[in-house]
């Protein structure tokens, strides 16, 4: 996850580590991110040369990676997102074949220029606006040596399932909890077209084991959209040749009714 405007929570924090608890059954409540790892640990196994993947998360792929054997480097701007990963890494020997930085996508250092750097679960929408997507491809171009490649999807906004579902409270995920009681996850959002930005609100309603209420918990997340056509255009300005668009994981090519854009940029 990236930094963005809306990142503070208010104390002084990073928003994203409210999510940190809750992040493994975010993910598994969003069918698409069972395709994720058939798409990109591949591309990170088989790249000779650095591997860096941005919102790196609690590390669900670069781990899969590094028990390939293929050493990563993760970025995150959410120091309880890496911890997480960091202990995961731990405890399975891993922690000589993952690097972790905490930084943001428009900014990070590395030390080596990296051959393959990939942004994947739609994360270049943490970055607000058009601009601070481009000042993010730009950076990425200058920290890829030369032939080196950018990989991320995105989703294909669809403004009528946004109107048919705009501040609609769906049901995401039940989980029991340990000694008992249930933690719903309720998911809300609302869309500014104008901006091509939505606000994402989950709300966590905990229970005890008799059915009475214990607590509730809400997380806000900002994010934004772009459409193939831009990605195109930025990807060009930035400095990339474009090697491959998809319109699934699956390699299918991208076309007016695909409703997941993949990218495939190379640095010349």
């Amino acid at each position: 996850m990236s930094r963005s405007r809306a990142d503070s929570d208010g104390g002084g924090g990073n928003r994203f580590d409210r999510w940190a608890g809750i992040y493994d059954r975010w993910v598994a409540s969003a069918p698409i991110c069972g395709q994720h790892p058939g798409f990109y640990v591949p591309l990170y196994v088989e790249t000779e040369g650095p591997v860096v993947e941005l919102g790196v998360g609690n590390g669900r792929l670069i781990l899969e990676a590094a028990r390939q054997g293929r050493p990563m480097i993760g970025v995150d701007s959410s120091p309880a997102m890496l911890e997480i990963c960091r202990r995961r890494a731990a405890e399975e020997g891993l922690s000589e074949s993952i690097e972790l930085i905490e930084g943001d996508f428009r900014d990070f250092v590395l030390g080596p220029s990296a051959k393959l750097i990939s942004i994947p679960f739609r994360s270049i929408g943490h970055l607000p606006t058009i601009e601070d997507k481009r000042i993010a491809i730009r950076h990425v171009f200058e920290m890829l040596e030369r032939g080196g490649r950018l990989v991320f999807d995105h989703f294909v906004f669809d403004p009528a399932y946004a109107e048919k579902h705009e501040g609609i409270q769906t049901l995401r995920d039940v989980h029991p909890r340990p000694g008992g009681g249930t933690s719903y996850l309720w998911t809300a959002s609302s869309f500014c077209l104008a901006e091509q930005t939505m606000r994402i609100v989950c709300v966590e309603d905990r229970s005890r084991s008799d059915g009475s209420v214990e607590g509730r918990t809400i997380r806000e997340m900002d994010f934004s959209w772009i459409d193939p056509a831009q990605c195109r255009a930025l990807l060009g300005e930035c400095g990339f040749e474009i090697e491959s668009a998809f319109g699934g994981f699956d390699r299918s090519p991208l076309t007016e009714e695909s409703t997941t854009q993949i990218w495939i940029g190379r640095k010349p």
